[in-house]
């Protein structure tokens, strides 16, 4: 049976600055979906990058530089949908934040890390898609080619998935880019993770490292010594102007 899902481009507002090629092309080569499935997303190192759907982490990797080697470096994420049918891939990026762990699960639009660069390769985001018919642990597992879309329309898009070894279609999309609404504390904690701070887990609690981020935040871009960790209404206004000059939607501010 089809379904669809909504899906934003992985790299948000800095999308459409170019590739280095999709399934099939260089070394994204092999039995594995993630390698030879691969589209790579160019943009500069530092990058912030985003769940492009709903979904569950099933593996977690973080940066480990000393372990990088060769093409194989950053952090890895796998994750699935909610329905176990199709999943994507993640790595060149680190950043992950700490509170990212197997079972989590992100909203389209929530912070994932940050594009990172090395050994002279040029930056970009590896990403990979993959269709699961008859759904995870036991379905066949088939690599999507979304390249062309990916790098040449900003989406969101409507990705429907047919379950029967045909490409999926994909229309332009009516959920649109991911709100933030700083109305909620759980608002506030995704537009500091959008921006490359760590809240911790997008859960609306006020714990230590929401607090932090707040702190760090006050004192990075408001310059406020001593912060005060509290996300007050000026907080608030000078967080949703950093977050539209990056190119979010955002209410409640």
């Amino acid at each position: 049976m089809s379904f669809t899902i909504e899906m934003s481009h992985p790299l948000g507002p800095a999308s459409q600055q170019g590739g280095y090629g999709g399934p099939g092309v260089g070394g994204h080569q092999g039995p594995h979906w993630y390698i030879a499935f691969g589209m790579d997303l160019a943009a500069p190192a530092g990058t912030s990058v985003f769940a492009a759907f709903d979904a569950h982490l099933t593996k977690v990797q973080q940066h480990v530089p000393a372990a990088d080697t060769g093409a194989v470096y950053g952090a890895q994420l796998f994750m699935r949908s909610p329905n176990d049918m199709m999943g994507a891939f993640y790595t060149h990026i680190t950043g992950v934040p700490a509170a990212l762990t197997v079972g989590s699960r992100v909203s389209r639009g929530d912070y994932l890390g940050r594009i990172y660069a090395s050994g002279g390769i040029s930056a970009h985001l590896h990403m990979a898609l993959v269709e699961i018919i008859g759904g995870a642990p036991n379905g066949q597992y088939t690599g999507v080619n979304l390249y062309n879309s990916f790098l040449n329309t900003p989406g969101p898009w409507t990705v429907t998935f047919f379950q029967n070894g045909t490409p999926p279609s994909i229309t332009a999309g009516g959920g649109g880019p991911t709100t933030i609404d700083l109305s909620s504390l759980r608002g506030v904690q995704q537009g500091l993770a959008a921006l490359g701070f760590d809240p911790g887990p997008i859960d609306g609690i006020n714990g230590p490292r929401t607090r932090a981020a707040v702190s760090a935040f006050q004192s990075q871009v408001m310059l406020m010594s001593p912060p005060t960790g509290s996300a007050d209404p000026v907080t608030k206004a000078v967080l949703a102007a950093k977050l539209r000059l990056a190119g979010f939607v955002v209410v409640g501010a």
